[in-house]
């Protein structure tokens, strides 16, 4: 069927199912209110779509169906704060005067939503305008495909969102609450992806996705979600953001991991991590520093993910790259100071590195007593001679063995004295500062 002029349906109530396929209409189709068991516009072709408000007890189709006039240039989605020109859609709208090519806006659907093959090309500044939609099926959409963004903040579906094989310039689904969440096996994205405050009971996927120049980046600030896949088919052409995003396992890929300064973890909790190749210690560390502003909170978060996997010595390490990493932005006193903790112990989390130098001490003092044996004080000593035990009490700063005020070391040999007693007191106190920060921060 061919409509030539305006078709209304709107605030109507029909009792039976509307089927519309493979129709073409040359003005918009109007919607808006209106009821109905059930609605069928596959494979037509219209230049837009109001259906704000729209009721249907049953299933909505809208599979391989044409909406625009065609022309319209890709439009992603892109940050309002970017200063690149180009068209992008407004973060903040007005949705009385938004238009959009296929509005949705507060529409219920009792069944499936499927928009498969849904092709969308126009001018508009949103190619789905459906805040507030609610859909007690499914959302599938495989191999959509819209040169604008879709904007369902707010939705609520009660299985899963599929959008497999799509290509849309954005998606702004902040708030959406659903059990599953698929935008992968070829899903690509040209603008942003916003899942923030997301509420998904099951999975959030982007396994083989691609975000894709000019905006693709993903934005999962205080996301909740089970499990969570960013093992893209490449890396992002934007940024990452998992602020605040608390996830049980997150699953990803070293080979698309966003660039460095992209990517955004302070706050993102986890449980543990999967990826499909070993990723190795220092690597996982070197993805925490891809944030410039990861703190302490997101290596102790690491550190914890080491832990709860029963890897205690990885965990360790993590926090001994968290002390080197947070040192930097220290003053230079306090660089240096920590440079000197590292060498001696590692902060406290190499504790065999502080008993190795004692013994190197030891024994460099013990070789060069042993030759240059210091006179005794008086000129005569009760004490038999032992440049072991004579070294050692040189390095302990506190506690004597009785051999230190024993002797009178002279010339080179008092030099030599005074390095170990020095380096006896550095060591301590290193050792004690490290000791306190490890069980005050335990």
């Amino acid at each position: 069927m061919r409509i030539t002029g305006a078709l209304r349906l709107d605030r109507r109530r029909i009792a039976t199912a509307l089927s519309l396929v493979n129709c073409v209409f040359e003005e918009p189709v109007d919607l808006t209110g209106l009821t109905v068991p059930s609605l069928d516009l596959s494979g037509s072709t219209l230049p837009g779509l109001r259906a704000d408000r729209l009721t249907v007890d049953g299933e909505l189709r809208l599979a391989g169906t044409r909406v625009g006039d065609g022309t319209g240039d890709p439009r992603p989605m892109a940050d309002p704060t970017d200063s690149r020109t180009g068209r992008r859609a407004p973060r903040r709208l007005y949705e009385d005067s938004a238009t959009a090519a296929v509005r949705l806006t507060d529409a219920h659907i009792a069944g499936n939503l499927v928009v498969e093959g849904l092709t969308v090309a126009d001018d508009s500044p949103w190619s789905l305008l459906a805040p507030r939609l609610t859909v007690e099926g499914s959302l599938h959409g495989r191999g959509l495909m819209a040169n604008g963004a879709l904007y369902l903040r707010d939705a609520r579906v009660t299985h899963a969102v599929n959008l497999h094989a799509a290509d849309v310039g954005g998606i702004d689904a902040t708030g959406i609450v659903c059990t599953g969440f698929y935008a992968d096996w070829g899903f690509r994205s040209t603008g942003q992806v916003l899942l923030r405050a997301a509420e998904v009971a099951g999975v959030v996927t982007f396994h083989d996705a691609v975000l894709a120049a000019p905006a693709g980046s993903l934005l999962c600030g205080r996301l909740r979600v089970p499990r969570l896949r960013l093992d893209l088919r490449e890396p992002p052409a934007g940024k990452v953001v998992l602020q605040d995003a608390a996830v049980d396992v997150l699953v990803d890929s070293e080979a698309t991991w966003p660039a460095p300064g992209a990517l955004s973890l302070e706050g993102f909790t986890y449980q543990r991590l999967e990826t499909e190749r070993p990723v190795g210690l220092r690597a996982r560390v070197a993805w925490l520093t891809r944030d410039p502003r990861a703190g302490a909170r997101a290596f102790e978060q690491l550190a914890r993910s080491y832990e709860s996997g029963g890897d205690e010595r990885s965990a360790r390490a993590v926090r001994h790259a968290k002390e080197r990493h947070l040192s930097r932005n220290d003053r230079l006193t306090g660089r240096i100071w920590g440079l000197v903790q590292d060498v001696l112990f590692g902060y406290g989390y190499a504790p065999r590195r502080a008993l190795l130098w004692l013994l190197s001490l030891v024994a460099l003092g013990s070789a060069w007593f042993a030759s240059h044996p210091p006179r005794p004080v008086g000129g005569d000593s009760r004490r038999a001679w032992d440049p072991v035990l004579y070294s050692l009490d040189l390095l302990i700063p506190v506690a004597s063995l009785g051999h230190r005020g024993a002797w009178d070391p002279t010339g080179p040999s008092k030099a030599v004295a005074l390095l170990l007693v020095v380096s006896g007191w550095v060591l301590a106190t290193a050792v004690i500062a490290g000791a306190r920060r490890v069980l005050g921060r335990g």
